[in-house]
């Protein structure tokens, strides 16, 4: 209970409900309302067909990148940790809660996992900020020269940190801090897993299966848009929205993206001649089908893969082994 009132957790939730407030304000309450009780229902079983294919694909990706690092944790606990663990993307750090659970499951080490996350992550804003590129979003003829340079410096501040990080010792009194010198050792077990995973082979899997999921996922604010009757909206128009709505939220310093990517989709569409109210409810709308979604897929997974919740929920006593079990054994 505490943790849950902590100002980690406490902050960035009144942040997202203060944001999601001030879109309704924005948009005016009851014309969204009826927006939204007018959306067509055809529209649904589409919806969610895409949302699940939309699962599917992203859960291959991180099992094609898990098994790349060399993890081998069973296939049932992988699926477990994904599908139940996506439900918790929308907490604070929470794309990382799949490699917390996968480590309570079966051991896997929650650094080296955590660099299949990462690079997911980071895949999903390449691919968003690349279709932003080639597609552009209507009057907004800076974001092409914004996307390039900002690139730019986020490769030559990578390589910095890179050859600073290198050049520098542990110090010496880090030895006597045994929470720095875990936290350390995590580190050093991302970045064994980031090796792994920096092949060819690898990337180019990944990246493909990443913009397959990430273009799923525009596909569904497209047949949003079409059930609440904007069909003047061309598809192209609408994949530029989402791309930049996932980019923003995924760049964006804040913990949670509940609020900033509706707030920051809701601009796109704006510009892209949609009124405030229809720009709010698509926004809106689609964040309802995509976390329902995934909390129904979540239920699913505890109920038909229920054999890994004991595995959960029992205490696993430290053994100072810090050799991830069913994963790679740490040299040297």
């Amino acid at each position: 209970m505490r943790r849950l009132l902590s100002p980690t957790v406490v902050v960035p939730a009144v942040l997202s409900l203060s944001l999601l407030g001030a879109l309704l304000a924005f948009g005016d309450v009851g014309q969204i309302g009826d927006l939204l009780g007018g959306f067509q229902p055809l529209y649904i079983a589409a919806i969610v067909l895409l949302l699940v294919a939309y699962e599917v694909v992203q859960c291959t990706q991180w099992n094609v990148l898990l098994t790349a690092e060399g993890i081998q944790a069973p296939l049932r606990a992988r699926l477990f940790a994904y599908l139940v663990g996506d439900m918790a993307r929308v907490l604070p750090i929470g794309n990382y809660f799949e490699n917390y659970l996968l480590l309570r499951e079966s051991g896997t080490d929650f650094g080296r996992s955590s660099a299949a996350t990462t690079l997911s992550v980071l895949i999903e804003v390449a691919v968003c900020l690349t279709g932003l590129v080639i597609l552009g979003i209507g009057p907004w003829v800076w974001l092409r020269p914004l996307i390039v340079g900002g690139l730019a410096v986020f490769l030559l501040a990578a390589w910095g940190i890179r050859r600073h990080y290198h050049r520098r010792p542990r110090p010496r009194w880090v030895a006597n801090r045994p929470a720095i010198c875990k936290l350390l050792d995590e580190l050093r077990q991302f970045q064994s897993g980031v090796a792994a995973l920096l092949h060819p082979r690898v990337l180019s899997r990944a990246a493909a299966l990443g913009a397959c999921y990430v273009v799923l996922g525009g596909s569904v604010l497209f047949l949003v848009v079409r059930g609440l009757g904007f069909g003047s909206l061309a598809y192209g128009d609408v994949l530029a929205v989402y791309f930049f709505s996932i980019a923003f939220a995924l760049i964006f310093p804040l913990p949670v993206d509940i609020g900033v990517f509706e707030a920051s989709g809701t601009g796109a569409f704006l510009a892209i001649g949609l009124s405030r109210s229809d720009a709010v409810s698509a926004m809106l709308l689609s964040r309802l089908f995509t976390t329902g979604t995934a909390v129904v897929v979540a239920i699913g997974a505890i109920v038909i893969l229920r054999d890994q919740v004991p595995a959960i929920l029992r205490s696993r006593p430290d053994t100072g082994d810090p050799s991830p079990a069913g994963g790679p054994t740490r040299k040297g």
